[in-house]
């Protein structure tokens, strides 16, 4: 007798038919596990006491015949199946053949036939449990590959991001540094030429013993051009600051209230003397947070283009609002206004339009403009067209 350790279900209606097939396995020295006359008892038996094979019976009683019981069988549970049956029908064969079977034996049956076939179907099925097996190992190292090949790809992705964002990067901070070169050397002029005139005249008036009026008048030419050349290099190294990210903001309580009063003040008896300057402020802004030089910067560039690029005696409106998360700054000029190509350029460093270039500027003012805005986390609008002037609108949280 052959020692063995696979157990057996029998699935056989006919209980002599069962009763010898159960006595050969026995003396075969297979575990016999039960004895199933009908189909609906064989699935129940399987899912139950899970053999590790099945001699399967086709003509059964139940819901189903032996091959419909084996396919639900081998669907649910795997459990191998060997078809041991008097039906020799084509037809029959090739259905049960469908369910992809471990064997099939045609009754009667033999001792060493049944031994033949349940070794070699039992053998076939460890060998594809193993093949299993090995392609679940095969597609778990194939998804680790992918994944770790994924991830490759992503930071090489990101590797290649970063590197073209620094080369563009430094590209930007070439260019600007040559705009700078530029913009200095063309604007400095005027202002030292000045200097230099003014200095040469003083000697000579000087030497002449001249009176210190006509001194005084060229000293002061030359502290007003100092003074055009510390405003160049204030709003070149602003600009840097903002470009490298270099700038902090600082916000600090201030008094809404008394900062408009002091900035209308400055404008009426400064730059915008020579208009009509209207203005429309809610009251009762009271004391808010904000960095005080970005909100100066806002409001002296917003202004003073709008005095510079309009005519003498037209109106400038400023108008200041306010909800309960933000305010609205608005500032409308009756100037030389600016086309389409012009209004998708004026927030670059150094840009000038091309109908202002007999108007003095540098092309920073509105760049810092809007990185002063941007750094307050507020947003602009800009509505205009040649010949019908400006509207800036400039919305900034109101931070209490």
């Amino acid at each position: 007798m052959q020692e063995s350790n696979i157990s057996i279900l029998i699935a056989e209606d006919d209980v002599l038919s069962g009763k010898m097939m159960t006595i050969t396995i026995k003396r075969l020295g297979y575990t016999f596990v039960g004895l199933a006359t009908n189909t609906d008892d064989c699935i129940q038996m399987a899912e139950e006491r899970r053999p590790d094979l099945i001699l399967m019976d086709i003509d059964m009683p139940g819901k189903q015949d032996g091959i419909g019981a084996a396919q639900i069988i081998t669907d649910r549970f795997g459990i191998p199946i060997i078809y041991v049956t008097a039906n020799a029908e084509d037809s029959v064969f090739a259905r049960a053949l469908q369910t992809t079977p471990f064997g099939y034996i045609l009754k009667p049956i033999s001792k060493e036939l049944i031994r033949t076939v349940v070794e070699m179907g039992y053998a076939r099925h460890l060998v594809d449990l193993q093949l299993k097996e090995k392609q679940l190992e095969l597609q778990k190292l194939n998804a680790v590959l992918e994944q770790k090949v994924e991830e490759r790809t992503i930071e090489l992705k990101n590797k290649n991001e970063l590197l073209e964002t620094a080369l563009l990067r430094e590209k930007e901070v070439n260019e600007f540094k040559s705009r700078i070169v530029t913009t200095i050397s063309h604007e400095f002029r005027t202002p030292m030429t000045t200097i230099m005139s003014s200095a040469e005249i003083m000697e000579r008036l000087i030497e002449k013993d001249q009176s210190k009026e006509k001194v005084f008048r060229h000293t002061n030419l030359v502290k007003k051009s100092v003074a055009e050349l510390i405003e160049l290099l204030n709003d070149v190294l602003l600009v840097e600051k903002f470009e490298s990210g270099k700038y902090e903001v600082s916000l600090m309580p201030v008094d809404f209230d008394a900062y408009f009063k002091d900035l209308i003040f400055k404008m009426e008896i400064g730059i915008g003397k020579s208009h009509k300057f209207i203005h429309n402020i809610d009251k009762n802004f009271g004391v808010c947070k904000t960095d005080k030089k970005l909100l100066g910067h806002i409001f002296n560039n917003l202004l003073s283009n709008a005095f510079k690029y309009a005519e003498k005696d037209s109106t400038v409106n400023l108008n200041i609002s306010k909800n309960k998360s933000n305010f609205t700054i608005e500032v409308i000029d009756q100037g030389l206004g600016m086309d389409k190509e012009t209004l998708s350029m004026i927030f670059d460093s150094f840009y000038r339009a091309k109908n202002v270039t007999n108007i003095e500027g540098t092309g920073m003012g509105l760049s810092i403009l809007n990185k002063s805005i941007s750094m307050l986390e507020g947003e602009i609008k800009v509505e205009s067209a040649p010949d019908k002037g400006s509207k800036f609108i400039v919305k900034l949280p109101l931070i209490t």
